[in-house]
């Protein structure tokens, strides 16, 4: 659940609704243990005024980190669907990956290196004033928490382990190493997971020992990056085992479709009450794809209007649908399919007739089927491997 508060460059920037829990949490912690430690003796007012003012300054900052990430990936024609603002910080949700280790290193340093300048910028205003006699240590503690939070932000953001900066940092050195992207993504994925534990258990360390506010803390960044991580190796596997299948392979070419002059009540008696489908393509009559029109918008319908109401008043248009062409990847139809939530693949030629549909299912049931095959390979690979040994190792005792 997340909302748009603005558009910068074109990229929608949105909040998450967890936000608002760790912006308050923050700003209590600043206001009740950082701002007291660091500049004692103030009133219990200019604590809070500086906590809600740090606050702001962090998230404005993972702002500027993750818009740093998408203005150079802009750079290089990778469009970002949006920026999130989240309880963990934010992530910049670029619309493809690139595989060129030199772009994908230049857009994962993109944010560390803002996230140090930004620090930069606050340390360079903050040493003047905290030199002078003035009493401004309301301004002080915001630029001082300002410039030491940016800092931990582009150090955090360095740990190798995705989804962080760092993660994409070591899969570029990967890639120019082993020259093999998916054996660098798979790599750094892991790498990712052991630095995950490694985070949760010194999470669990600290609850027993130390701190247990900062031992929870520690145990949920482990967890978002195990979390993180786990999930992009899944993706990243999935993704392998499709690229190498055709939408043309998998599509289902007996598809029963509606005329966009269908009535609302032929629709429901004749479509869907007979074949007990949730949605139907709507074709014109040279078989073009004009859209998709489902049973819930259908039902929609008052019942008194069904007879004069046509589909072409109330279908989801082509424009919204996956529409994609044979020969593209699974992968890519999967990707699309998701951006548009619909859950089928329209699979059309360039002139936009219509020649098969892909569902969710139709792909994950073949990239099951792709990875049981690869992996019963696999296993046959290692027994040939172990017969040869054990042949070897007979010649050498004979």
């Amino acid at each position: 659940m997340s909302f748009q508060i603005a558009k910068v460059k074109g990229i929608p920037v949105r909040l998450h609704f967890t936000l608002i829990i760790v912006f308050l949490l923050i700003a209590w912690t600043l206001a009740s243990n950082f701002m007291p430690q660091y500049f004692p003796n103030l009133a219990p007012i200019q604590y809070w005024i500086m906590g809600i003012a740090g606050a702001i300054v962090l998230f404005v900052s993972v702002f500027l980190h993750e818009l740093t990430h998408s203005i150079v990936a802009l750079r290089y024609g990778m469009k970002t669907r949006q920026i999130i603002l989240f309880i963990f910080g934010g992530v910049s949700d670029i619309q493809e990956e690139t595989k060129d280790f030199r772009k994908e290193f230049r857009i994962a340093a993109a944010g560390p290196v803002a996230s140090f300048a930004i620090a930069g910028i606050f340390a360079a205003i903050w040493w003047p004033i905290s030199q002078t006699a003035a009493n401004f240590d309301v301004v002080e503690g915001v630029l001082l928490y300002g410039a030491t939070v940016n800092v931990l932000l582009g150090a955090f953001n360095l740990i190798p382990a995705f989804p962080l900066d760092g993660g994409r940092i070591l899969r570029a050195g990967l890639i120019r190493w082993k020259k093999s992207y998916n054996e660098a993504t798979r790599i750094a994925a892991k790498v990712g997971i052991a630095i995950s534990y490694g985070f949760m258990g010194l999470g669990f360390f600290a609850i027993l020992f130390g701190s247990f506010i900062s031992g929870i803390w520690i145990l949920l960044i482990g967890w978002f990056l195990n979390s993180g991580a786990q999930s992009y190796l899944a993706q990243h596997e999935l993704t392998s085992v499709l690229s190498t299948v055709k939408l043309q392979d998998i599509m289902n070419t007996k598809v029963i479709a509606v005329g966009k002059d269908t009535s609302i009540q032929e629709l429901l008696a004749r479509y869907f009450g007979r074949y007990m489908k949730s949605a139907f393509p709507v074709l014109d009559d040279s078989g073009r794809l004009l859209g998709m029109v489902t049973v819930q918008k259908a039902l929609d319908v008052p019942q008194h209007t069904r007879e004069s109401v046509r589909v072409a008043n109330i279908m989801t248009p082509a424009s919204q649908l996956a529409i994609m062409l044979p020969e593209t990847p699974a992968d890519q139809g999967l990707t699309q399919m998701l951006r548009t939530g619909t859950g089928k693949i329209f699979v059309c030629n360039v002139q936009g007739i219509m020649l098969g549909l892909v569902s969710k299912t139709d792909i994950m049931d073949v990239a099951k089927e792709r990875q049981e095959l690869q992996e019963k390979m696999g296993s046959i690979n290692e027994s040939d491997v172990d017969e040869r040994q054990k042949a070897g190792t007979s010649n050498s005792a004979a």
